[in-house]
């Protein structure tokens, strides 16, 4: 049986959708497979956690492990849109001493197939290997680009092979701490700029495992069809749609378990994961606000002071 090391990181409000990847990933897996699945956290609540728990009574050919990260690793990091457990991939390495080769992925995923052939990959000459976004030399099309970026091109870390050995050799943890600190408020993609500021040997993934939602559904008429296919012929990004390994809910503003119609594929492993009730609750939380926003902005015309104006536009959108 093949043993696959997988990394996850995730906060409450992220419990969903990481209960959908990992139970699309199960049941994608193929009998060979066992995979060793790593939840990095600071602090998940109870019921999360016991919801990934309950995957047990459903799901086998796979071991859980809590792994807690200390409140101040990354205190002074910008995060604004991102929370802070997008950083936790860059200290893989100092928490799985075991392993010297991991996959990494965000949770805004659906697993397709097995992930034993990706793993099997040689990663030894890189410290991680992504999908290409676009080419740092290039006009930005999406990403930052820095002239200290010597790669030819920007990697996308959504999903990663990461080579734990090499950044052990080269403390690589600190480096990446080094960067956050050198290039503070020019980060604006947070770990995607770390990892590709820090490291100058990254390799590639196929498109296939990071298949974006917007082409996935979209196909040309997709934002992201026209930086992608700077990097990418037609025919490799097709056929990824055709038959994606992972679609990634990426690019869109309202995530796809926000949605009050999401993707059928999507609302399945919903109620496989167990959070079914979570998502009808946010469900009836979005079509309530929908009936009400024409009257509340009605009324934000008569509401004083306007501080209380800003409240009730948050909490409507």
């Amino acid at each position: 049986m093949k043993k696959i090391p997988i990394v996850f990181a995730f906060d409450d409000n992220y419990a969903l959708p990481a209960g959908v990847a990992i139970s699309s990933l199960l049941e994608s897996r193929d009998a060979h497979t066992f995979y060793d699945i790593f939840i990095f956290n600071s602090g998940l609540s109870d019921a999360a956690k016991a919801k990934i728990e309950a995957l047990k009574n459903t799901y086998d050919g796979f071991a859980l492990h809590w792994v807690h990260i200390p409140d101040d690793y990354f205190k002074d990091a910008p995060t604004g849109w991102s929370g802070i457990a997008t950083y936790y991939r860059l200290i893989i390495q100092d928490f799985i001493p075991d392993y010297d080769k991991v996959i990494w992925s965000d949770v805004d995923v659906l697993f397709k197939r097995d992930m034993a052939e990706i793993y099997s990959t040689d990663i030894e000459d890189v410290y991680w290997s992504g999908i290409i976004a676009e080419r740092s030399s290039a006009p930005k099309q999406i990403h930052e680009h820095f002239p200290e970026n010597k790669n030819e091109y920007i990697y996308m870390p959504g999903f990663m092979l990461v080579n734990l050995r090499k950044m052990r050799e080269d403390n690589m943890t600190a480096k990446f701490l080094q960067v956050l600190k050198d290039f503070g408020p020019r980060i604006k993609m947070y770990d995607l700029d770390v990892l590709n500021l820090g490291c100058d040997k990254i390799g590639a993934v196929p498109f296939e495992y990071c298949v974006l939602e917007g082409l996935y559904y979209d196909g040309k008429k997709s934002p992201e069809y026209k930086w992608l296919s700077l990097v990418y012929n037609d025919y490799e990004l097709f056929s990824a749609v055709k038959k994606p390994s992972i679609i990634h809910y990426a690019g869109r503003v309202v995530k796809v378990w926000n949605r009050i119609f999401p993707d059928p594929q999507y609302v399945y492993f919903i109620n496989k994961s167990g959070f079914g009730g979570e998502f009808l609750r946010r469900r009836l939380i979005r079509v309530f606000k929908g009936v009400l926003r024409p009257f509340v902005k009605v009324l934000l015309w008569f509401t004083y002071p306007r501080s209380l104006r800003k409240k009730i536009r948050t909490w409507i959108k």
